[in-house]
This record gives structure tokens, sequence and C-alpha cells, in this order.
């Protein structure tokens, strides 16, 4: 670990040359490395709902087209599936692998997620390096970066997010290059940001620190300077079409990710505001999965430490503006999008990126003398320890441990979620693979989907079925099992209603609606009963979690069993 933070001349020497930081090479090759674990499962594990619809989106766009402008979902009922998100680049890309590969390969995703996720470590390098002031806190804030527990899991997601913190941080650091080396980095600065505006809205709090960096390098007068507006102009330009463009898909289909929370999931209600549950919630997710026990004491004290307090300590000042704007920035997100921070554990992945800054601060001065500018009552403390010593060397590593060890605990969480929600979606991978090989290629399905949101002020729908099984077609919740609903949808095409055993079995008299239509299980499929012993002994008859699911026929046109 010694030479690990050593400090090295080539480490310091300009942005341009970070990369010949051998220390950093090794630290991305780790970060790469652990996010390669379990990146042949399969879309089961923590908001696998989400995972599912991304991955679905892929692989319409290789099995119907590239066309970046027009995302498809599979739960598109009569419509062609255009669906009302964010800018798809992330499956967008996914899909153009496929296309070089000759399939669709769920790794794939996750291998691309993760290269991204890890990628995201070098603008941050670059940052931390700027406002801590050595090499040794840059590959601090890496290494913290690298081994949360939200980076780790979400850093290996078939999602968008491990794209969205690279340009993020990207957007950052070459807004930055351009304070710095002249505003002939602006044009790159503002495409970078601008893909990463409208990659997900909600980064719009990018504009904190990078208002922070043009105000420290020029002073109010950067109001005055025309190419900064220009820059404006073109980095909130693409998402601002993108999403008149997106609007346009939704008046046509009706289908959407509830991005503005006109029809659906509404993740901008702000009722939780006036509940006192809702910052206890989000306070403990800070402490056990965004940054765990030990990274939130390392985070609080750069927090403290980092801060210019004129009181004769280590020069500091407009340099670390942006980081503490940041992390405002973030906080005001929290409170814009309540609903969705509660519901949505990515929601808080932008944190691991300043927070991973903040932490680093105090153990890079510990580490050695000048290792960050820390000042106040932090800093004279931390001088205590007599940074360099061996005490002190011996308590960053302790440090790191602890942050290491709080984050493996918790991401047993999010490989296998509990409550049953785990066992779930393995049935309904396992059976979507068997219905897959056996179903016709046309048969358009309505999918039963858990609602993991019972009980909450809005609704969220899982595509899982509808992805495994490889079809188009309906998702219903449970309150809307009734027998008219799945003849209407009959009507309109419909030829079969895939749902999970338990969420029917104890339903009367819609179980005996749906026995007298036919049903058998995923694994039996296409052995059809109408009569209850006779599905009785044909659900004993099979094994393995697909036997959970079944599957109704809505339509004559299926062969029925004995």
């Amino acid at each position: 670990m010694a030479s690990l933070l050593k400090s090295s001349p080539a480490a310091d020497a300009g942005p341009g040359r970070l990369l010949s930081d051998r220390w950093l090479l090794l630290l991305l090759a780790a970060g790469f490395g652990l996010r390669l674990v379990e990146v042949t499962a399969p879309l089961i594990d923590h908001q696998a709902w989400r995972q599912a619809d991304t991955a679905a989106i892929a692989r319409n766009f290789h099995e119907e087209g590239l066309t970046l402008f027009h995302p498809r979902v599979d739960w598109r009922g009569n419509t062609p599936g255009y669906v009302e998100m964010n800018l798809p680049l992330f499956p967008f890309l996914v899909a153009c692998l496929y296309s070089l590969a000759g399939g669709a390969h769920e790794w794939m995703g996750r291998s691309l997620a993760a290269l991204f996720s890890t990628a995201a470590a070098v603008p941050l390098y670059s940052l931390a390096r700027a406002w801590l002031g050595s090499a040794v806190g840059a590959r601090l804030a890496v290494a913290i970066y690298l081994m949360l527990p939200l980076s780790l899991f979400f850093g290996r997601a078939f999602m968008p997010e491990a794209l969205m913190l690279l340009l993020s941080a990207a957007a950052l650091g070459a807004f930055g290059r351009a304070c710095r080396a002249g505003t002939a980095w602006l044009p790159a600065a503002a495409g970078i940001a601008g893909l990463c505006f409208a990659l997900k809205i909600p980064t719009l709090y990018l504009g904190f620190p990078l208002v922070a960096m043009a105000l420290g390098r020029w002073g109010p007068s950067f109001l005055r300077r025309g190419s900064l507006w220009l820059y404006l102009l073109v980095a909130v330009a693409p998402a601002a079409a993108w999403h008149v463009h997106a609007a346009g898909l939704f008046e046509q289909t009706g289908l959407t990710f509830g991005i503005w929370g006109r029809r659906g999931y509404d993740k901008w209600s702000h009722d939780l505001l006036l509940q006192g549950g809702f910052y206890q919630l989000m306070a403990g997710r800070l402490v056990e999965a965004v940054l765990t026990p030990m990274g939130v004491l390392l985070a609080a004290a750069g927090l403290a430490g980092l801060w210019p307090r004129g009181d004769g300590g280590p020069r500091q000042g407009r340099e670390v503006w942006p980081l503490y704007a940041w992390f405002g920035g973030l906080l005001l997100y929290v409170l814009l999008i309540p609903e969705g921070n509660r519901r949505l554990h990515y929601y808080q992945l932008p944190f691991v990126l300043p927070a991973a800054v903040f932490a680093a601060a105090p153990l890079a001065a510990l580490w050695e003398p000048g290792g960050a500018r820390l000042s106040g009552v932090v800093g004279r403390q931390l001088r205590r320890l007599r940074p360099g010593s061996l005490g002190a060397r011996s308590l960053v590593a302790l440090s790191l441990a602890a942050v290491a060890a709080g984050g493996l605990w918790k991401l047993g969480d999010y490989y296998r979620p509990g409550n049953r929600i785990y066992d779930y979606y393995r049935s309904c991978e396992l059976a979507g693979r068997v219905l897959d090989a056996r179903m016709p290629a046309d048969a358009r399905l309505v999918a039963g989907d858990i609602d993991e949101d019972r009980g909450g002020p809005f609704r969220t729908r899982s595509p899982t079925l509808l992805y495994y099984c490889h079809r188009k077609g309906w998702q219903i919740t449970p309150d809307l099992f009734e027998a008219s609903r799945l003849d209407s949808l009959a009507a309109e095409g419909a030829d079969y209603f895939v749902v999970a055993a338990g969420f029917v079995k104890r339903v009367e008299p819609l179980w005996s609606e749906l026995l007298a239509r036919g049903v058998t299980t995923a694994a039996a499929y296409p052995d059809f009963r109408t009569d209850e012993r006779s599905f009785r002994r044909q659900a004993r008859s099979v094994a393995g979690p697909e036997r959970n699911i079944l599957v109704v026929r809505l339509v004559d046109n299926s062969p029925a069993g004995n």
C-alpha cells in the first residue's frame, strides 16, 4: 500500500498524462474485475424490473432496427411500442454489440456497464487531484469510489446509470479543463454535458458545480462571456430536443417511463417531504448502501476539513467550490424528486462520486504531510496524528478495509434481494425461457406482474415475464385480474395470460374462471387442464421454480390436455 499511495511525478504532471500513473491503472483493473462478478447472471437481482426493461429495449433495437430515436418496449399492447424515456443511448450501444455478436447476450450489457463505471474513475481522478492537491488523494478517491457498494452493484447492472456516472464526471472534467486551458475546450465540454443531460434529465444538478467552476475562474464576470452562454445552449439543447421528441412518442402510443409523472409511477410526488420517515429512510440508506458507516464518517470529516476557513491553515479557496456545489446540488435533487429517491436505490448513485472525494481527503491528509489541504478542527486533529507515521498509515489502511467490509456486507442484499423477490424473479426467468422455446413466435401475452410498490401511493410494473418469454403484450397488476379485463385484452389480440400461481389460485371466483379457460404450468405447456384435480396432478408431476408460473388460455387456438 505504501507504493500505491506514494506520489509520483507522472501522476502530478497533468491531466493529459494521468493514465501514466501505473497505480491508477492497477485500481482501474481491480475495479473492473470486481464489477465482473456474476456478469453472466440473469437479470433477476436488485431492480430486476428496471434491468429487464433496459435489456428489452436493447434487444428490440437489435431485432427491430437500430433506430436510436425510436426505443421500443415489450409491454406495448397493440402499439408499435415506442416509449417516452430519457435518451436510450446505453441500450442502443448494447444493441450495437448484439449486432456484432450476432445475437443478444445479457452479459454484454453488464460488461459494458462495468466498463463505463470503471472508466468514470479516470475523470474523477483528475477532479480529485485538482481539489485535494495531490496524487495520493486522487488515488484514494478512486479506490473508495470503486469499492462503494452502490457503485459496485449498479456499476455492472444492465442499466444506463454507469454511463451517466462516466458522462457526469467527464462533463465536469472537460469544463474544468476549458476553464484552465482556454475556451478551445468548450465545444467538447458542451457536447459531453449535452449527452449527459439527455441521457438522464436529473443530471441537470451538474449545473451547480459548473457554475461554481466558472465563478471560481472568472468571478461574476463569467455572466458576460458569450462563449459560456453558447456552451449553455449547446449543453441543454440535446436534452430539450430529445424530450420534445419523446413526448411525441408518448402521444403516439401512450407508453411512458413516467419521466414527468404524467402516467403511472410519479417519482416527482412531494408529499414525502412532510414525513419524517422519509428523511430517516434516506439517512439510513446513505449509511448502509451509498457510503457505508466508515465512508460516512470519512466524508463528514472531508466536508468539514476542506471548507476554507481563513484560520491560517493550508490555503484553499475557489478550487473546492465546485465539490461543495456538486454535493449541494445532489441534496436539492433528492428534495426535488423525493418519491423517486425513496423508491429507487439507484437514484442515490450519483452521490458516490463527490462523496468519494470528500472521504479521501482525511485519509490523504493522514498518509503524508500535504496529502490533502485540510483546515479547521479536522485539519488540526489530523496533524496531531503525525501524518506519514506508521500509526497514521495503519489507520488509513484500517479505514479502507472498513469501507470494503461495509460494502461486502451490503452487497448481498443487492445480489440476492430478500422478501422472496429474488425467488419470484427466478421463477419468471426459468418459466420465460421454457415458454420462449415452446410458444408460437407470434403469441401475444398478458403478463400479470408483481407490484413491488404494494401499499405505496404509486404502482410499478415488472417487464421480466415478457422479457424472458421473448414476447410482446400487455402488463396488468393484481388489482386488474378480472375475467372482463382478460376478455377485453383477448379481443385486442392477446393469446395467453401468464401469471404467478400465488396471485390467482387462492382468489375466487377468479381461479374457477381461469380454470374453465384452460390452465397449465409453464413447465407443462401446452398441456392445458380445465378441472382442479387434473391440474393438481399435472402440477405435482413437474419440478423446478418454473412450475410456479401459470399459463391461461385466452382463445381457443391451443391444444388442450386430457
